[in-house]
């Protein structure tokens, strides 16, 4: 998984991995409810301005499931993401801390680093049923989030990874919220945390009917009702199950998206509001003396984890990392703290600035090389620059800023990170960036960072090659990226997405050569170490290649795609060392079909049948299904003693491949074992036929 430099937008991000579909629900404790805490419910749908729902007085769109549960809660007016980009937004809602202090400012780093604790371990620790449905790749458990969750599904079908990229990997709200009421269900006897996240407004808009013919003007607004409707299932759910009015209920979103605004089509790259305000609402249990209403005053996500401890009841050491209290005590006093917003991705992606900004109830002032500054009562669209004409309340604002930066303590970068001189990281540092990511060089970076508004064009041209390149219009895409190549000579990103294409397209030559140019400019970049390892290997320099992928894992050991990469160049030589690399890329993520067949298959080669049979039937379980993985779980329940499963098993094999002749000859040894020696004889015959090998492999005794 890339961790180091991945790029653009959020819904494009490159992360090359796979995860893989149907979930298996592990067992809920049995644990009698021993705590007065009120269950706790956490829904996110991404993407979604607030403008653009009922209950914030948007008219073109229909959502009565969050207009009645503003109905029935708090509806804060005037809520802000701290980074608008998924994962890095998530991490902010999930840990109570700022994404300068907790280093995921965007898609480009390591995953969250382990001295900063969820609030979902937190209300494990309280004896709650923890689970979380998540409907995007991009939250994957390999980026830290699943820490504290008895239940972390990130399982996606195996058909959804051939079919999209693998950055647009997720599933339809109503599958999500399926699997959420199920979980529920299981976990009714204890109070429970559930993370409900629904992705369907992200880009492409692609509604289901009758969504889609309904907003066929504005499909954006399709995906949100078509959520809003699937939502809907869930409270019923807790409702009937008389679990709704003894609920803390918590929606938000993690962004908006742009639409165009400011010249930014979705998200990540700017930090106005269309981007970074967001829809809040919190329906409170029975009896928490809470009135219902509106808060104006400006708040942040970095709220939500201080509210949801707050509101249960608890204390825990999580709360040593918050960085402010309950959106409940802030909606009671006077207290009018600006809301702070970055992204990152400007820089840790193309090295030009990251921008920062602080909101209050009427100025949004962003810092950035030409700093900005909006007058919201006045200019709500953030048209009209006033920072020139204001100064002394820009100069306000920017002191402001840097205080904040300054307040919360930053992370550590990981000591194999940077690629910074260690003046440079401490520049960097004191303003509060997490240095180790950067793409620049400490004189770039002394000479100052260009501005993203005079970059426009350049990120523009990198998003429509990528279109070019899934359209099948490689010639336009690399013309546009050569001349984007030409203005930002030292741009990793542009060898990276030329070297992914070649490898796609099977041009190993093309690959090795853009794939080592991106390491000249990105050293640490191990998501193009995996990819030119994979075109070295196919060009028989398997010495290499092994090279790279051993740099990889040590750059990112959460790297499961390396490692399993790893496994498969080692098979031949050292199965002992291919059986282990399997295994770590299986205990990273659970839910990699692939990893879980191939690890399979070598536990059968190595007579670990019990084993075997786990990890083909997870396989299975997650959507993996061929021929060859059916002949070798039928082996193994052969071999178990499961004679009738594996039967069952290579019947299907031969049924999807009729013409493999090692599940005819393992057909009927199982029949020979059942004593149905007719039956036996046929496979026999089919095997030695397909293959004049097994023909002295027949049994005398079926002859």
């Amino acid at each position: 998984m890339n961790r180091q430099n991945t790029v653009l937008s959020a819904t494009r991000l490159a992360a090359l991995l796979l995860l893989f579909s149907r979930m298996v629900f592990p067992g809920v404790p049995t644990r009698k409810r021993v705590l007065a805490h009120p269950n706790i419910v956490l829904i996110t749908i991404d993407t979604v301005r607030a403008d653009h729902l009922g209950c914030y007085g948007y008219k073109e769109i229909q959502t009565p499931t969050l207009d009645a549960l503003a109905h029935d809660g708090i509806v804060f007016e005037h809520a802000f993401s701290q980074v608008p980009l998924t994962w890095p937004s998530h991490t902010v809602i999930l840990t109570g801390t700022y994404p300068f202090q907790n280093g995921v400012q965007d898609f480009t780093g390591h995953p969250l680093p382990p001295q900063f604790r969820s609030i979902a371990q937190a209300f494990k620790g309280a004896g709650y049923a923890t689970g979380a449905v998540i409907s995007s790749f991009v939250l994957d458990r390999s980026w830290g989030l699943a820490r504290g969750f008895d239940l972390y599904d990130d399982a996606f079908s195996a058909e959804t990874f051939k079919k999209k990229d693998i950055s647009l990997v997720d599933r339809r709200a109503g599958e999500s919220v399926d699997r959420a009421v199920r979980w529920l269900k299981h976990a009714s006897n204890l109070p429970f945390f559930l993370w409900l996240h629904l992705y369907d407004p992200h880009s492409p808009y692609d509604p289901p009917e009758p969504y889609r013919s309904e907003y066929s003007t504005h499909l954006y607004d399709g995906e949100i009702a078509y959520a809003d409707h699937e939502l809907g299932r869930l409270i019923s759910w807790l409702k009937e199950s008389g679990n709704y009015n003894r609920s803390l209920i918590v929606f938000l979103s993690d962004h908006g998206e742009s639409l165009g605004e400011h010249g930014e089509s979705e998200h990540g790259f700017f930090i106005y509001n269309s981007t970074i305000r967001i829809p809040l609402i919190v329906k409170p249990p029975a009896g928490s003396r809470v009135s219902r209403g509106r808060v104006e005053r400006p708040v942040e996500t970095a709220l939500v984890a201080p509210t949801l401890l707050g509101m249960a009841g608890m204390h825990d050491k999580i709360e040593g990392q918050f960085q402010g209290h309950s959106l409940l005590d802030s909606a009671n006093d006077d207290q009018d703290d600006p809301a702070y917003s970055e992204t990152f991705y400007p820089f840790s992606s193309f090295g030009w600035s990251p921008l920062h900004s602080l909101e209050n109830g009427r100025y949004h002032y962003i810092d950035a090389p030409q700093a900005e500054l909006y007058d919201l009562t006045a200019d709500p669209e953030e048209s009209k620059n006033i920072a020139s004409t204001h100064p002394e309340i820009a100069a306000i604002l920017k002191d402001e800023l840097k205080k904040r930066l300054q307040r919360a303590p930053l992370t550590s970068p990981p000591q194999n990170g940077g690629n910074l001189s260690l003046d440079a990281a401490q520049k960097l540092r004191a303003l509060g960036y997490v240095a180790y990511r950067s793409p620049v060089s400490s004189d770039t970076l002394a000479m100052g960072l260009p501005d993203p508004k005079d970059k426009l064009w350049e990120f523009n041209s990198i998003l429509q090659a990528q279109d070019r390149f899934r359209a099948g219009q490689f010639s336009t895409g690399r013309e546009l990226l050569e001349r984007v190549a030409a203005r930002e000579p030292e741009m990793y990103v542009i060898p990276f997405l030329l070297g992914e294409f070649f490898l796609r397209e099977q041009d190993w030559s093309g690959a090795v050569a853009q794939l080592k140019r991106c390491l000249e400019l990105n050293p640490g970049f191990d998501e193009a170490m995996t990819g030119l390892s994979h075109a070295l290997h196919a060009q028989g320099n398997d010495r290499d290649a092994k090279m790279w992928l051993d740099k990889a894992v040590s750059s990112n050991p959460q790297n499961y795609r390396a490692w399993y990469e790893l496994g498969t160049l080692q098979g031949r030589s050292d199965p002992r060392a291919e059986l282990e690399a399997y295994q770590k890329a299986v205990s990273i993520q659970p839910n990699f079909a692939q990893g879980r067949r191939d690890l399979g298959i070598l536990e059968v080669t190595q007579k670990a049948y019990g084993a075997a049979s786990k990890d083909l039937e997870q396989a299975l379980s997650l959507g993996l299904d061929d021929a060859r993985l059916r002949n070798f779980l039928g082996i193994a329940y052969t071999e178990s003693g499961r004679l009738g499963l594996a039967v069952t098993s290579l019947e299907e094999a031969i049924r999807q491949d009729p013409n493999l002749a090692e599940a005819h000859l393992n057909l009927g040894f199982a029949y020979q074992k059942l004593h149905r020696q007719n039956a036996a004889k046929t496979e026999y015959d089919a095997a030695c036929r397909l293959q004049s090998r097994f023909c002295g492999a027949v049994p005398s005794s079926v002859n």
